[in-house]
């Protein structure tokens, strides 16, 4: 640790010593320093030299946050902490993990999973994994299958969790745990004695609003739309409740699961038309409640925005039938001509003005301020941007995440980074951001934090409360509309932060007194804690040691595919072949589904290369594409999935599409379109078709399909050479003799240079080609008997011309 950069904090050396004895949750206010105690823990762990560390967050703008920490304040040799992206190619990362000098890993779950199941990394000499956000580590998320992995395979494995927001939920707590083999909690609050000197100030405000006359009879338009709509819902037993005030969004999504499972077992019978029917009223009535929370916490230009979205939707026929009925409808057509005048005559949320009026106090009173406004849609990041901007004193950016929004493009990592490097700087004193800006970034010279609307989640209000009052003291304020969905979120996001706070100091209570009196600190009083269940005191939660007694016992490192993929410029990739093992070829985008970890966990050989055909290939002839039920229904929607399978038939002689799903639930779109969808895939396209139904049950058809093609293979490798023609002749060249087998990138460069045509080359004997560097006899001999094949000589190829 470098000399006098650190202020020694008594509660951070406390739970530092608990970390070397236990995997820990560290639960700690956000400003206080947890990386601080991931840094202590890292140093100890790192004593040893044969040893690294593994330092996980879940975003790059984070992880690149925790690597400058640690360059800032150690004395570690900056060349051994290294930042692992996608930018770095897969060959140079698996070098860099073997490399003596690396000590600290910083990096992204994704990253890590990837090259666990690709083969590029052994865990076994890892010492310490620091998960950052590690109240992700539920469902699926990436975190949990790491963990297990990694307890596993590490010869003295630790784990270090942090939050500063776990949630509520007991349950939720309890499954982080587990999931992350956790056997210790530490536990501050911003009213414990040995934290509260380090406390900074923040003053929060709330700027209550009331609606503009003309605003509130749109606002009431919505309404009386809106309850034709649940009055017919109500006569036909969909929903208990008519009154608008009693049916809550969480409501309408809970009718729509419903409404699924009676269409599904209505079938073709003489109910089906009615509940279609009401499927199409509830649609509406959902794009209603959310035009409606538009109009109360967001204003009219973002409202604007979405109906402009919808009315070309609706010109390009997309959105169903109950999009088109819901904008043809009079109601509808009233309401738009309503804000097309409020638009005209510049009458908007006051909100806006509000939030100008705010921004110009602050910046004349303290030009050099940093100002954080956090909104929930892209569109109203867009509109404050081009309302705030106007002013000179305003020099705002808005924030957002990588995601395409319809025609709006996302901000890539790399530019997040840059953006709020300039954000510091100055060159920007503004950021309007989603709540890609709410989870972990360090901005400590942010002075005031806005929300422009009410998160009822505790764990995002805590979130956003945290970017400021880090190193100095700051302001929260936050916007809330009157009379509207807001004041419920408000009270809804009280409530939950409190019991939060109350579940917490529960969990520290009843682990304290035996963590206390234990040598293994908090030991016996964890597994206490999670066989404890509130409303089932019978039922016993397996501790992280009962929950997989096999790990200690089972060192071996998992099974994974040898990084030894050759691929070139021209698309062809040679694949070594285990027959012990199945092999399957992993397209990169396919690893934000669970069928990926599910493939390594059941021993199959997984390499991850991005694919220009298919999702997952097993041969040279079979390709494959799978499809989740969300999936299939918008690549219908979109046109998209006649495209990609017409690719995968045009590369595959055996292409399948794997619907992964129950096709029986999509009601979104009329039963017939989707039979008539199918039946061309299998009839017109030739294409064979094949359900699952889970993620598991598709890495286990995957295997059994590898496993059938391969053991038939005489060759120890496999190449598949995708077909994409270059546009260059000297590229066009070298495609054309790469395609002969055994002829790589470099070989038909070495051949075309020797010969420059491709008559002269094909025209050449034996003797002459092997003169060529790098070309053998069995080589030269290859490509004199390709070019002296006669092609009606081999195979039942039908000679007769066409009439």
């Amino acid at each position: 640790m470098k000399e006098n950069v650190l202020l020694k904090r008594k509660f951070q050396v406390d739970i530092f010593v608990t970390c070397t004895k236990s995997n820990c949750l560290v639960v700690v206010p956000t400003g206080l320093g947890k990386t601080i105690i991931a840094l202590l823990l890292s140093l100890q762990r790192l004593k040893n030299n044969d040893t690294k560390i593994i330092f996980l967050a879940p975003t790059r703008p984070l992880v690149e946050q925790h690597l400058r920490t640690f360059q800032n304040l150690t004395n570690i040799d900056p060349d051994s902490l290294l930042m692992m992206t996608g930018i770095i190619t897969p060959e140079k990362r698996k070098q860099l993990y073997q490399e003596d000098i690396t000590r600290c890993l910083f990096m992204t779950p994704q990253i890590l999973q990837n090259d666990l199941i690709s083969g590029r990394i052994s865990l076994k000499n890892i010492s310490l994994m620091i998960f950052d956000e590690s109240h992700r580590a539920t469902g699926n998320y990436a975190y949990t299958f790491l963990a297990k992995r990694y307890m596993q395979n590490a010869n003295d494995p630790k784990i270090l969790a942090m939050t500063a927001s776990p949630g509520k939920n007991r349950e939720k707590i309890k499954e982080v745990m587990q999931n992350l083999y956790l056997d210790a909690i530490e536990i501050r609050t911003d009213s414990d004695p040995d934290v509260k000197p380090y406390i900074q100030e923040v003053e929060t405000i709330w700027k209550n609003v009331d609606l503009p006359e003309e605003m509130l009879e749109v606002l009431k338009a919505f309404e009386n739309l809106q309850k034709l709509i649940l009055s017919e819902l109500k006569k036909n037993e969909i929903l208990d409740s008519e009154d608008i005030r009693k049916i809550s969004r969480k409501d309408l999504l809970a009718a729509g699961k419903m409404l699924d499972g009676m269409i599904i077992k209505a079938q073709q019978g003489n109910d089906l038309p009615r509940l279609l029917f009401c499927k199409k009223l509830l649609a509406n009535a959902i794009r209603i409640s959310h035009m409606s929370e538009l109009l109360e916490a967001q204003g009219i230009n973002s409202l604007k925005a979405y109906l402009d979205k919808n009315v070309e939707q609706v010109k390009q026929g997309k959105g169903g039938k109950s999009l088109k009925e819901l904008f043809q409808s009079t109601q509808m057509q009233d309401v738009m001509e309503k804000i097309s005048h409020l638009t005209k005559n510049h009458i908007d949320h006051p909100k806006m003005a509000l939030l100008m009026s705010l921004l110009m106090e602050q910046f004349t009173e303290s030009p050099d301020s940093r100002v954080l406004v956090f909104c929930h849609f892209r569109d109203t990041v867009k509109n404050i941007v081009e309302q705030i901007e106007k002013n000179t004193l305003i020099h705002p950016h808005s924030f957002v995440g990588q995601q395409k929004k319809g025609k709006e493009k996302g901000l890539s990592q790399k530019q997040q980074l840059e953006i709020l490097q300039q954000f510091k700087s100055g060159v920007y004193n503004t950021l309007v951001a989603t709540s890609v800006a709410e989870e972990g970034l360090d901005i400590s010279e942010c002075d005031v934090v806005i929300f422009f609307d009410v998160v009822p989640s505790e764990i995002r209000a805590i979130q956003r409360r945290g970017r400021t009052g880090r190193n100095r003291s700051g302001k929260v304020i936050i916007f809330k509309t009157m009379g509207t969905r807001e004041e419920g979120y408000f009270w809804a996001e009280k409530h939950r932060e409190k019991e939060m706070k109350r579940v917490l100091n529960d969990i520290r209570r009843e682990i304290q007194p035996m963590a206390n009196s234990s040598e293994n600190r908090g030991q016996k009083s964890l597994t206490a804690f999670l066989k404890k269940t509130p409303n089932n005191p019978n039922k016993e939660i397996k501790s992280p040691q009962e929950k997989d007694s096999k790990l200690q016992n089972d060192p071996k490192e998992p099974n994974s595919a040898p990084d030894l993929l050759q691929s070139d410029n021209l698309g062809k990739i040679s694949i070594p072949l285990d027959k012990s093992k199945p092999y399957i070829l992993v397209d990169s985008r396919e690893t934000a589904s669970s069928v990926t970890r599910e493939l390594a966990e059941r021993n199959a050989n997984v390499s991850i290369q991005k694919l220009p055909t298919g999702d997952y290939i097993i041969s040279e002839q079979c390709g494959i594409e799978r499809k989740s039920i969300p999936d299939f229904i918008s690549s219908i929607k979109d046109g998209r999935l006649f495209n990609e399978l017409q690719r995968l038939k045009t590369q595959f002689t055996i292409p399948i599409l794997i619907i992964e799903g129950g096709i029986n639930s999509i009601t979104s779109i009329n039963r017939a379109a989707v039979l008539g969808t199918l039946t061309s895939i299998l009839l017109k396209m030739r294409i064979f078709l094949y359900q699952t139904t889970s993620p598991e049950e598709t890495a286990e058809i995957l295997i059994a399909l590898a496993k059938k093609e391969q053991s038939d293979k005489p060759s120890k490798h496999f190449s598949i050479r995708f077909k994409k023609f270059p546009e260059k002749i000297p590229e066009q060249l070298e495609f054309i003799i790469s395609g002969i087998p055994g002829i790589n990138a470099s070989r038909a460069k070495d051949l075309l240079i020797e010969f420059r045509t491709l008559r002269e080359l094909l025209n050449a004997n034996e003797k002459k080609i092997q003169k060529v560097p790098n070309i053998g006899p069995a080589i030269a001999q290859n490509i004199f008997k390709y070019a002296n094949a006669d092609y009606l000589d081999h195979g039942n190829v039908n000679s007769e011309k066409d009439e």
